[in-house]
């Protein structure tokens, strides 16, 4: 079998809110063609960079795997990662993550598999998710009640409505009062999570930090900015009894080494979107499982991606949770068949490959669009630290 063609397909995705619905995803949708007819697809969704992404899988790496054998996975991710001098960086290693779970779905469907299986097998019955604020709801309460209603155990939102200009004294006041109400909404026995988005300096993230501790939360996502893995370390030791998380824009496994390596975190969020697919996520695991750290990879993608991340997360011993935005609109709109999601978990199934049928007459009525940026800027305009 051979690759005969690898196309890019772009859906432009609006995200409802109270004020009015804004466009702040494009799912990139990778298609890989073979001379038997078997097709694959994956997802190298960013959070922009899109055309670069795309121009990355169309003009550089297409050309470089038309031709091989889409089953040879690790040759063609060795392939895409070693051919080129510059390594690393957001857009390459998106563009081969869409690839991979391509040829991850292609190779599935020839052996009559799914992937979970060509992973070793799956380690656990269902793939326990979080639901975030996805719904365009009234509040964050309101976020919450739909997501318990739909049987979810875990719920994650941001650091509350953020204050113009930026003060991050505000906003640690802001968030741990919301928390507190999101606790008092969601009784003892719910998961909850922050994502601070990389917001604080770490005297703000130790307020923060120490203002949440009788909330009692799962984790506490990307307190200080994200280059920072050494002040994690600090954290982790002022705050020994709380979970940090990061790793979201980490994209491989060297990349994620001195966060291991050094302690920065309690918890791994990569993105099998960012990290090089479905084999480079595993290997992450892996690595990770040696410094007794679970992942909780970052989702809040398109549908491609949410399977992929299933498939993953059967077969992966160290998980924790999985991110999962759940606009049941778009993702039932854009696939004809895809992940069935039961009692706030991700269902198994035997459906060879990914198990996703993508409608591609509906994708194509959403064509891109360039998203809307957020900043956060101080009183004096300038842009705060995320």
């Amino acid at each position: 079998m051979k690759i005969t063609k690898i196309s890019t397909h772009v859906m432009a995705v609006s995200f409802p809110r109270p004020e009015g619905a804004a466009i702040r995803r494009n799912w990139i949708f990778v298609r890989i063609e073979t001379d038997e007819g078997i097709c694959g697809v994956g997802e190298a969704t960013t959070e922009f960079h899109e055309m670069a992404v795309i121009a990355m899988i169309k003009e550089h790496f297409a050309p470089l795997l038309t031709g091989c054998d889409p089953t040879q996975i690790t040759r063609a991710f060795q392939t895409m990662r070693r051919l080129f001098w510059w390594r690393d960086g957001v857009v390459a290693s998106s563009a081969i993550s869409g690839i991979e779970q391509a040829l991850w779905d292609i190779t599935g469907k020839a052996c009559g598999l799914p992937v979970y299986k060509l992973l070793g097998g799956e380690v656990r019955d269902r793939v326990r998710l979080y639901a975030r604020t996805d719904l365009g709801l009234a509040d964050e309460e309101a976020e919450i009640e739909a997501a318990l209603q739909e049987g979810f155990s875990g719920f994650k939102t941001g650091v509350g409505k953020y204050h113009d200009p930026y003060d991050e004294t505000k906003q640690v006041e802001v968030a741990v009062d919301l928390y507190h109400r999101l606790r008092q909404a969601s009784g003892p026995e719910i998961a909850l999570m922050i994502d601070c988005l990389g917001n604080f300096s770490l005297p703000a993230a130790h307020r923060l930090i120490d203002g949440l501790r009788d909330v009692k939360m799962l984790f506490i996502e990307e307190p200080v900015v994200a280059e920072t893995p050494r002040q994690l370390v600090e954290l982790r030791r002022a705050f020994p009894g709380e979970r940090i998380a990061a790793g979201e824009r980490l994209t491989s496994r060297w990349g994620v080494r001195e966060w291991l390596e050094v302690g920065a975190v309690d918890v791994l969020q990569p993105d099998i979107c960012h990290c090089g697919g479905i084999g480079e996520l595993m290997r992450i695991a892996a690595a990770a499982e040696v410094y007794n750290v679970p992942l909780a990879p970052h989702n809040p993608y398109g549908p491609v991606a949410f399977a992929a991340n299933v498939h993953a997360c059967a077969a992966m011993q160290n998980f924790l949770i999985l991110e999962h935005w759940r606009d049941h609109l778009f993702f039932s709109k854009a696939q004809k068949v895809g992940v069935q999601v039961r009692d706030g978990c991700a269902q198994l199934d035997d459906r060879p490959g990914l198990g996703v049928d993508l409608d591609w007459e509906f994708i194509a009525k959403h064509p891109y669009q360039p998203c809307q940026t957020f900043q956060f800027r101080d009183r004096d305009g300038g842009l705060a630290s995320i």
